[in-house]
């Protein structure tokens, strides 16, 4: 029994794209809306592709993350078409002519359109200056979609807020990974900005970025539009404002991501 049409993705996609959206930012999981009318997942992909294409007079670029944790730690070379480890979209747009993914082994963006440049980076750094993130918020009019996830559990931007206001329960930590680039392997110092191990036992109660998203709806008058599709929901929010929302968060509670001010503090003397 069908759960949805792809018309129905295609028609809520086209009603709430605008040319003025000059950054799609897409993050979720497709399979939380259950089955569609095709036995090909494609059909599905492509009509993301094109329908945003298409509202957007293709003004837009979408943005995705393509994270490929499961070579963290390893010898295994991390290359343009490394599969990443969050989902179908990711795999398929960094495979589609013309996207252009970050060079980072671990924790890599990928763009599609106009303005993919913004991908086009070898920072060492996932987050701070230079990076993605960092690229993409220098556009004014960002839209997040979450697709079939609640927006809390979609909202990687958020460690790049922390990044950037240097929260004191992360640290930077050090990874010598071999890339390949044009045939050629070699190895080059990578980071991520890592939680530290007292807060990564069975104790330790992450908020999920619940607070974020209250403050963002109610202190800072945040919008978040939703679109039932099949199973589940499509979200649509301003990225660029529940960033902002986050470093003012931050600014007012350094420890906004943790569910409170943590008694343990290895950093502090």
């Amino acid at each position: 029994m069908l759960d949805y049409k792809i018309q129905d993705l295609k028609n809520i996609l086209t009603q709430n794209i605008t040319p003025d959206n000059e950054i799609v930012f897409i993050a979720g999981n497709l399979a939380n809306f259950g089955i569609f009318d095709s036995r090909n997942k494609k059909d599905l992909l492509d009509t993301i592709i094109e329908s945003i294409m298409q509202a957007s007079n293709h003004q837009s670029t979408i943005m995705t993350q393509t994270m490929s944790f499961q070579i963290c730690n390893t010898n295994t070379p991390f290359h343009r078409y490394t599969w990443a480890n969050l989902g179908a979209f990711g795999n398929y747009l960094l495979n589609l002519n013309g996207s252009i993914r970050s060079l980072h082994p671990f924790a890599s963006y990928t763009a599609f359109g106009k303005n993919a440049q913004i991908c086009e980076c070898q920072n060492p750094f996932a987050y701070g200056l230079q990076s993605p993130y960092d690229n993409m918020l220098k556009y004014d009019n960002i839209l997040m979609l979450s697709m079939g996830m609640k927006p809390n559990l979609t909202c990687s931007i958020v460690h790049h807020a922390e990044f950037n206001m240097h929260v004191p329960y992360r640290y930077i930590k050090e990874f010598n990974h071999p890339i390949k680039i044009n045939d050629e392997i070699i190895y080059k110092k990578f980071y991520l900005h890592v939680l530290y191990k007292e807060y990564c036992g069975g104790g330790y109660i992450r908020n999920l970025n619940v607070k974020f998203f209250d403050y963002f709806l109610h202190k800072y008058k945040g919008k978040i539009k939703k679109f039932p599709l099949g199973k589940n929901i499509i979200y649509i929010y301003n990225y660029k404002d529940f960033y902002n929302s986050c470093i003012e968060y931050l600014q007012q509670d350094i420890y906004a991501w943790m569910s409170e001010e943590p008694k343990v503090k290895p950093f502090a003397f």
